[in-house]
C-alpha cells in the first residue's frame, strides 16, 4: 500500500455515503442512543446500595495510599491480603494469564467475573443476650441474608440486615484510611479503620459481644519454604486493647525479608478482652508453627438501653518495612513479585516502628483524622449537583492510591506500576494519562517529575527515559513530561518548582526538537509510543502532544524570561499547527501520513485513532488554547464519536478480535482505532487497535465535555460505568494490563472539563465556567494547598459564584467566571465571608474577569461572588 495523500483520502471518503461496510467497518454512525439513556446521563440519583448479586465482585481498596493493598468486600469482610510487599503480577489480559496460582491458593485476575480472593480466616461475630435469649451472628454473607453496601471511596459502608431472621439491634460498618487531600503523609497510613454502629430496637436491655477476629498472616507466602513460629501477643494500654501478630525467625537473615513484619487488631476502649488464639482462653502469647493457623480475637463488651446507639472502634494495622526495589521484572507475568535484590522500604517505616506505633497514632488523633476524611466525602459526594453515578464513576479510579500499583519508598520516591506488579517505572507514557494525583496530591506529582523524570530517568542529551531510568526514551511519555511540568507549576502555590526544575524542562524541549529536524513543527520519524509500537510520519497523536508542549514551554520561558526561547517555541507551533492542517486532515479527522511499503507494520495510517486529540485534551486542561483550528477539532471529535464509539462492542470484535479482553459482547465502549475509510489493516495495524482503554475513553470524553459534546461524553464515561457493574466486574478495579491500571486515573480530567475549572496557583489565578447544570450547579475543586467546593447559581439576571473553603489555605487575586451570551455586566462585588472587598473587573465577551488585592482565605472561608447583567 503505497503513501496516503490527502487527495486519495478525499476520493474515498466521498465513497462513504455510498456504503458503510465497503470497507468492512460494522460500527453503527448513528448511535440512536434511547430517552432513558439519555436521561440516565443527567439524572441527579440517589446513593447507591449494593445488594444481594451485586455484592459478589466487589473489592473496594481500603488500607492508605501507597502503603499496600488491602480489599472490604461486599459483605464487609476484608479480602486481597497484599499488604506484607507480596503483591504478585497481574497482568497481562490474554486468556492462558486469567488465572494462575500462589501460595496461598488459586488466583484470578483482569476482565473476568470472580469474587476478590482471602485465603485468611478475618471477620467479626456478635452475641446479644436478650432476657433469656441469646442470638449469635458473623458478619458476613453467612450470618446475614440482605447485606447493603455503600461504597464511596474512600468510605464504605456495610448495612447488616436479614430478611428473616432479624436481630433486635441495627448494626453497620464504617471502612476506611484517613484520606486528605493535600495531605499525603496521613493519607498514606498504613491501616485501616472498622467503626461499627449498633442501635437497639428492642424494649430490653441488650448485652451485647462484638469480637474481631484475624489470623496471623505474617510470612504466609513462605509457609512451605520455611520453619520459624508465628506469634499472637496481647498489648493493653488504658485507652486500647490490642493483638500484636508477628514472626518469630528462625535465622537472621528471614528479618530482612520482604514478608517480614507485623500487624495488629486493636480495639479503641478501656475495656475489652484479647484472645491470642481461638480457643479463647486469656493468655499473654500463643505460638504456632508457620504451616498452621493462628486465630486472635478482641472483643468488646457493652450493654445498651432501650433506643440507644454505641460505636465501637477497631484498628487493622500493619508494618513490614522491607519493601524489594523490584527493578525490571515488569515481565514476569502472573508471578510474584520478586524479593531478592535490593531493598528500597516503605515511606511509612520513617514515621512509625510497628504496626501498633501505627495503631497508637490513628487512636490518638481518631477524631481529627475522621473528621477530615468526612469532610472530604461530603464535600465530594453530598456537596455536588453531579449525577451521582459520575461522581461514583470519577472517584472509583481514584481507589488505585491505595493499591499495589502506588508505592511510596523510604527514600521518599512516589513509585508506580502501570497496573498491580505489571510493567515497571511510573512509565511517562501511561501517567500521561493520569490526573488525579497532581489534583489530590499533588507533593506526590511533583515528586514523580523531580525524582524521576528529571532526575533519575533524565539524559545527558535531554531525553527522558521511559521507566525510571532505563526502558529508552518513548516520545509520547518524554514530551508529556514537559507539559505534567507545566501542570505541576501551576497547581503551585509559587514558582519554587518552575524555577529550579526549568533548565531540564528546556533541555527537554530541545530534545524534542530534534525529532523536529527542521523546526517545522512537524514530527515525522520514528515515535515510540505507549501502544508499545513505533509510528512513522507525521500524525496528531505524538504530533499534538508536540504542538501542547511547545505552547507549554513558551508560557514557562515567558515565565522565566527567557523571551527568546518563548518566541522560538511559539514560532514552531504556529508553522506545526498550520502544516497539520494541510498535511494530516482528510476532511473528517486527522490521520498518519506513513508510507506503508517502507514501514508495513503497527502504523494507522488513514484510521480513526481515538487518541488523535491527546495534545488538545492536555491543551485545554493547562488552558494554553487550541492546538488545530476550533472547527477541525469539532469536527475530528465528532468522527471518533462516530467511527469509534459502539453500544454493543460485539460485532465488532468477533469480526476483528482484539489481542487482549476489556469488553465484552453486549458491552459499550470506545475502541483505539478503526478504519472508516479503507480496508482494516489487521495485524499490520497499531497494536492494541480493536481494543478498549478506559484511559482513553476518559482522555476523549474530556476534551467532548470541553468542546460541548456533553452528551457523547458522558456516553462514553457511562458506558464505562456499565461494564464496570458489580454484577460483572469489581467497579473499583479498572483493567488494562494489570489489575488498578493507572491510566484509568484520568478520569480526574472529566471533573475538570465539567467545571471547565483552571487555576494558577503563583498568578492566584482562579476560575470555572460549568458545562452542565449552568443555573445550579455545585462540586469539588483543589488547589495548591486549600480545597473545598465551587458553586453557580444563575436567576433573575443575577450569577453568583461562591468558593468555600472546606481545608487548608487558598490565596487569590483573580477571577474569571463565564457569564450568559449577549449579556453586557452592570456590577460585580465580591465577599470574603459577608465582607466585601474592593476590585475591579472586565468584560470580554462571555468572560468576567474580577481583580483584586491578593488575598489569603483560610479553611471555612467563604467566597462569593455576584454578577448583575
Amino acid at each position: 500500500m503505497k503513501k496516503i495523500g490527502v487527495l486519495v483520502l478525499i476520493c474515498l471518503m466521498s465513497k462513504i455515503g455510498i456504503s458503510q461496510n465497503e470497507f468492512g467497518h460494522i460500527i453503527k454512525e448513528n448511535k440512536n442512543l434511547s430517552k432513558e439513556w439519555k436521561a440516565s446521563l443527567y439524572k441527579k440519583g440517589e446513593q447507591k446500595i449494593y445488594r444481594d448479586e451485586e455484592l459478589n465482585t466487589i473489592g473496594m481498596p481500603c488500607g492508605g495510599i501507597a502503603s499496600g493493598q488491602l480489599y472490604v468486600r461486599g459483605d464487609g469482610t476484608l479480602a486481597n491480603w497484599w499488604i506484607a510487599n507480596n503483591a504478585y503480577n497481574t497482568g497481562y489480559g490474554i486468556d492462558h494469564l486469567l488465572n494462575f496460582e500462589t501460595a496461598q491458593g488459586p488466583w484470578k485476575v483482569c476482565y473476568q467475573t470472580f469474587e476478590p480472593f482471602s485465603y485468611f480466616e478475618q471477620g467479626f461475630e456478635i452475641e446479644i443476650q436478650s432476657g433469656n435469649k441469646l442470638y449469635t451472628r458473623k458478619l458476613d454473607k453467612t450470618g446475614f441474608n440482605n447485606i447493603g453496601f455503600i461504597g464511596e471511596y474512600p468510605i464504605a459502608k456495610v448495612l447488616y440486615e436479614d430478611k428473616k431472621k432479624a436481630l433486635p439491634v441495627d448494626i453497620t460498618m464504617e471502612v476506611f484510611s484517613p484520606f486528605i487531600p493535600l495531605n499525603a503523609k496521613e493519607s498514606a497510613t498504613p491501616g485501616t479503620i472498622l467503626k461499627f454502629k449498633i442501635k437497639n430496637r428492642s424494649s430490653k436491655e441488650l448485652k451485647v459481644s462484638l469480637s474481631g477476629y484475624l489470623q496471623n498472616m505474617v510470612m504466609a507466602d513462605l509457609k512451605n519454604d520455611i520453619k520459624g513460629t508465628i506469634r499472637n501477643q496481647v498489648k493493653q494500654t488504658e485507652e486500647m486493647q490490642t493483638l500484636y501478630m508477628d514472626y518469630i525467625p528462625e535465622n537472621q537473615a528471614e528479618s530482612f525479608h520482604p514478608y517480614f513484619g507485623n500487624m495488629s487488631l486493636s480495639l479503641i476502649q478501656s475495656t475489652g478482652i484479647v484472645f491470642t488464639d481461638k480457643i479463647k482462653k486469656e493468655k499473654e502469647i500463643s505460638l504456632k508453627a508457620i504451616q498452621e493457623e493462628l486465630i486472635g480475637s478482641v472483643q468488646s463488651n457493652i450493654s445498651l438501653n432501650k433506643g440507644e446507639e454505641k460505636e465501637i472502634t477497631f484498628l487493622l494495622t500493619w508494618y513490614f518495612p522491607n519493601r524489594p526495589k523490584q527493578y525490571g521484572n515488569g515481565g514476569n507475568w502472573n508471578k510474584a513479585i520478586p524479593t531478592k535484590g535490593e531493598s528500597i522500604g516503605n515511606m511509612y517505616a520513617n514515621w512509625f516502628n510497628s504496626s501498633i506505633d501505627v495503631a497508637t497514632y490513628l487512636k490518638n488523633d481518631i477524631q481529627r483524622l475522621s473528621q477530615n476524611t468526612y469532610k472530604f466525602h461530603d464535600s465530594w459526594y453530598n456537596k455536588s449537583t453531579l449525577p451521582y453515578w459520575l461522581r461514583q464513576r470519577i472517584m472509583m479510579p481514584v481507589s488505585t492510591l491505595a493499591t499495589e500499583t502506588c508505592q511510596w519508598w523510604a527514600n521518599d520516591k512516589f513509585w508506580a506500576w502501570e497496573g498491580v506488579g505489571s510493567c515497571v517505572g511510573t512509565c511517562t507514557h501511561v501517567y500521561n494519562y493520569e490526573q488525579a494525583i497532581a489534583r489530590l496530591f499533588p507533593e506526590l506529582e511533583r515528586n514523580i517529575r523531580e525524582k524521576t523524570d528529571l532526575e533519575t530517568s533524565f539524559g545527558d542529551d535531554g531525553g527522558i527515559q521511559a521507566r525510571n531510568g532505563w526502558g529508552s526514551v518513548l516520545l509520547d511519555g518524554h514530551i508529556g513530561a514537559i507539559l505534567k511540568s507545566y501542570r505541576e507549576y501551576l497547581i503551585s502555590k509559587d514558582q519554587l518548582f518552575l524555577s529550579r526544575n526549568w533548565s531540564k524542562i528546556k533541555k527537554a524541549m530541545e530534545f524534542a526538537f530534534k525529532h523536529d529536524g527542521n523546526l517545522n513543527g512537524l514530527i515525522e520519524g520514528k515515535q515510540s509510543n505507549t501502544y508499545d509500537i513505533s509510528f512513522e510520519g507525521a500524525n496528531s497523536y505524538v504530533g499534538g502532544l508536540y504542538l501542547a508542549s511547545l505552547r507549554a514551554a513558551e508560557e514557562m520561558a515567558l515565565i522565566m524570561d527567557d523571551t527568546d526561547f518563548a518566541t522560538k517555541c511559539h514560532d514552531i507551533f504556529k508553522s506545526g499547527k498550520e502544516l497539520s492542517v494541510k498535511k494530516i486532515w482528510n476532511g473528517e479527522y486527522f490521520f498518519q501520513d506513513v508510507d506503508l511499503e517502507k514501514h508495513p507494520k503497527f502504523q494507522y495510517a488513514n484510521g480513526c485513532l481515538s487518541d488523535q486529540l491527546f495534545g488538545q485534551t492536555w491543551a485545554h486542561q493547562l488552558n494554553l488554547g487550541y492546538i488545530y483550528p476550533k472547527e477541525y477539532v469539532d469536527k475530528a471529535l465528532q468522527s471518533i464519536w462516530k467511527y469509534n464509539w459502539t453500544q454493543d462492542i460485539g460485532p465488532h470484535v468477533s469480526k476483528f478480535k482484539p489481542e487482549r479482553n476489556y469488553a465484552n459482547a453486549g458491552e459499550p465502549g470506545l475502541l483505539n482505532c478503526t478504519w472508516p475509510i479503507s480496508e482494516h489493516l489487521n495485524e499490520n495495524a497499531v497494536r492494541y487497535r480493536n481494543e478498549v482503554w478506559t484511559g482513553i475513553e476518559y482522555q476523549v470524553a474530556t476534551n467532548m465535555i470541553y468542546d460541548d459534546m456533553i452528551e457523547e461524553g458522558l456516553s462514553i464515561v457511562k458506558g464505562v460505568h456499565e461494564r464496570y457493574r458489580p454484577e460483572k466486574h469489581n467497579p473499583w478495579n479498572e483493567i488494562e494490563c494489570g489489575d488498578h491500571y493507572a491510566r484509568a486515573l484520568a478520569s480526574w480530567g472529566i471533573l475538570i472539563a465539567l467545571e471547565d475549572y483552571f487555576y494558577d496557583g503563583p498568578k492566584g489565578i482562579l476560575g470555572f465556567a460549568p458545562k452542565i447544570q449552568k443555573s445550579n450547579f455545585e462540586s469539588y475543586f483543589t488547589t495548591a494547598k486549600g480545597w473545598g467546593n465551587i458553586s453557580q447559581t444563575r436567576k433573575n439576571n443575577v450569577q453568583h459564584n461562591n468558593l468555600n473553603l472546606v481545608n487548608g489555605k487558598l490565596e487569590l487575586s483573580q477571577l474569571n467566571f463565564e457569564i450568559p451570551s449577549n449579556k453586557h455586566v452592570k456590577s460585580v462585588f465580591l465577599l470574603k465571608n459577608n465582607k466585601k472587598i474592593a476590585i475591579n473587573f472586565k468584560q470580554k465577551e462571555k468572560t468576567v474577569q474580577i481583580n483584586f488585592k491578593r488575598t489569603p482565605f483560610y479553611s471555612a472561608d467563604i467566597l462569593e461572588t455576584k454578577i448583575e447583567y
